[in-house]
């Protein structure tokens, strides 16, 4: 697909894959420009306020997508441990099998302009309370709720970096074969 008809969401995905593979401050507009399929000139018609501009674009989409694949089943009514075993399934489609890093998490570990940190934040805070109130609804208690809603997003966020940094997906998909279990034990 060319540039002149790519979406604003095809450019912002192709931009995102920019932030998770080099972070913001590695990110070049030339990079980025290069990436989207846009010229320097057109990435700035877009963005006129340059790089933090798309990053928040890019931010606020891949909100937008957790929110429907991993957040929104989470919050459906009904069994609580069947949404736990399909929350996992998705977060295996969500990072492709442990192939894509997660922005925030990549976002949070380097430099990035203070205004970031309400978005990365908030992003991390809603995955945490939204997985903790589906663990309490599947009959855990409050505090063990969160402790495990704490520990499996570090264990995600963790399994991301260390299949990033391995250059295999194999840690995600072993944390993924144990998530379940640590989820769901005692119930």
């Amino acid at each position: 697909m060319t540039a002149s008809i790519a979406s604003r969401d095809e450019v912002l995905d192709r931009l995102a894959k920019v932030f998770r593979d080099e972070g913001y401050e590695a990110a070049s507009l030339t990079r980025l420009a290069q990436a989207s399929g846009l010229g320097k000139a057109s990435l700035y018609y877009h963005f006129p306020n340059g790089k933090q501009e798309m990053a928040l674009a890019v931010i606020d989409r891949a909100n937008t997508l957790f929110t429907q694949q991993i957040v929104q089943p989470l919050q459906k009514e009904g069994d609580g441990k069947r949404r736990i075993v399909k929350f996992i399934s998705n977060l295996d489609t969500y990072y492709r099998k442990g192939e894509e890093s997660c922005l925030l998490g990549v976002l949070a570990l380097g430099t990035v302009p203070k205004e970031f940190d309400r978005h990365i934040m908030g992003g991390l805070r809603c995955w945490i309370d939204v997985l903790a109130a589906a663990l309490e609804q599947a009959g855990h208690s409050r505090p063990v709720a969160r402790s495990r809603a704490e520990a499996a997003v570090c264990w995600v966020e963790g399994a991301l970096v260390l299949s990033r940094g391995l250059e295999s997906t194999a840690p995600f998909k072993r944390m993924l074969a144990q998530l379940k279990a640590f989820l769901l034990q005692d119930l």
